[in-house]
């Protein structure tokens, strides 16, 4: 194992990556597919499964929420660098070309917020895609220091929020508060529950502009996938992912350090959010951004790290293999992992939205991301590429792409 890998067996592995993270990803979103979130607490008691949903939810904290977006923010920066090198290599040009891939990004994602899903991540990539072609000439240096800044401001910026609220503390909210948002919130679960198809709509598009973009903006999401971007150009440019033999002893100390760090740091993580310190802007809600400007990139490169150097042995290559083809077609699986939990949840389906709690919403994903995995596997027999990202690959070279493996 002395030579550098492949170009194929290089994109083996951001395949199989990806498809990992599409997992994890999976995992965390099922309790916004679900609207379990919104609950109250005695809503949350009334299903029943209250003791194990608790154990599943502190899991799904520590392993799972933030590390598998920020996965998938890397591979997104070594795409990027990837496409940058072949459109050089070819004398292509690469910005117009990529700009116009983020502008079909950005509109996917606004469709699939709009019409499927809220918590679409696919315009904040579009967006930001925008800002790494910034960084496209910029020296490793830059490149780091950029990212360790990025994985900071969030934590800056809530402790500016936080020291106003301790000057100035938020007046209590008052029991009339508490019970008009108690109302509106089940008015929303009844809305999925059985609202018709525009009513769905009408939701998710008040869910965008009152939730999910001012979430966005008061945790820092947009700085913490913006470090993961300028991390993955870095891994890409230094072509880390391409010689894990040459480079295993680095990769090793970031998979021994990724753990070090990531372990205790998820494991405050997990207890934090179990409380509503952070949105609360109360005294101990400091803490939490602190763990996860730490703990959620570390645990995310010892993934990444101990996937890369299990890829290097023959027999853990053939078992990782699996989740290639789930990676392959990302776009598509991460849409069709929307159209099938709407199906699940939404009153035009099974009308499951605020039954279920976290254990079950697992078992679900899990069966979910099985159905992808057969799904993928089959596909690809047949096809050069995924419906999705034929689609998106034919609109950025504005011509049709061949499709079916018969046309090569």
């Amino acid at each position: 194992m002395n030579q550098p890998v492949t170009l194929t067996e290089r994109h083996h592995l951001l395949d199989v990556l990806r498809g990992f993270a599409l997992l994890g990803v999976l995992l965390a979103n099922m309790v916004s597919h679900a609207v379990y979130f919104l609950l109250s607490d005695a809503g949350q008691e009334a299903l029943g499964t209250t003791g194990i949903d608790h154990y599943v939810e502190w899991l799904e904290h520590f392993l799972i929420d933030g590390k598998f977006y920020s996965l998938f923010s890397m591979l997104f920066g070594i795409g990027f660098a990837l496409q940058m090198q072949r459109s050089s290599g070819v004398g292509r040009d690469f910005t117009f070309r990529f700009v116009r891939r983020l502008i079909i990004m950005f509109v996917i994602g606004i469709l699939h917020a709009v019409l499927l899903f809220i918590g679409d991540i696919l315009t904040v990539y579009a967006m930001l895609g925008f800002v790494l072609l910034l960084f496209r000439k910029s020296s490793d240096k830059t490149l780091i220091r950029t990212a360790i800044v990025m994985l900071l401001l969030p934590v800056i910026q809530y402790g500016i929020f936080w020291g106003l609220n301790l000057v100035h503390p938020q007046a209590p909210v008052s029991a009339e508060a508490i019970l008009e948002n108690e109302a509106f919130f089940k008015h929303v679960i009844q809305v999925f529950q059985s609202g018709s198809y525009p009513e769905i709509i009408e939701m998710n598009i008040g869910g965008l502009v009152i939730g999910r973009y001012p979430d966005l903006v008061f945790t820092g999401r947009f700085f913490r996938v913006f470090a993961m971007f300028l991390i993955g150009f870095y891994v890409a440019k230094n072509m880390l992912y391409a010689n894990v033999s040459a480079n295993r002893s680095f990769i090793r100390k970031a998979m021994i350090w990724g753990a070090v760090i990531g372990v205790p740091c998820n494991i405050v993580l997990a207890m934090m959010m179990t409380t509503d310190a952070y949105y609360d802007l109360q005294p101990m809600g400091i803490i939490q951004p602190v763990v996860y400007a730490f703990g959620v990139p570390a645990l995310c490169i010892f993934y990444a790290s101990a996937i890369a150097l299990a890829f290097e042995n023959p027999v853990w290559r053939k078992r990782w293999m699996i989740f290639a083809p789930v990676g392959q077609m990302a776009l598509t699986n991460y849409l069709m992992q929307s159209v099938l939990c709407c199906f699940v949840f939404m009153s035009y389906g099974l009308g499951l939205a605020a039954k279920l709690g976290p254990a079950k919403l697992t078992l679900i994903a899990l069966a979910i991301y099985v159905i992808q995995m057969i799904y993928s596997h089959i596909w690809l027999k047949y096809f050069r590429f995924g419906p999705m990202e034929w689609l998106w690959r034919s609109l950025t070279y504005r011509k049709m792409q061949p499709f079916r493996r018969r046309e090569l």
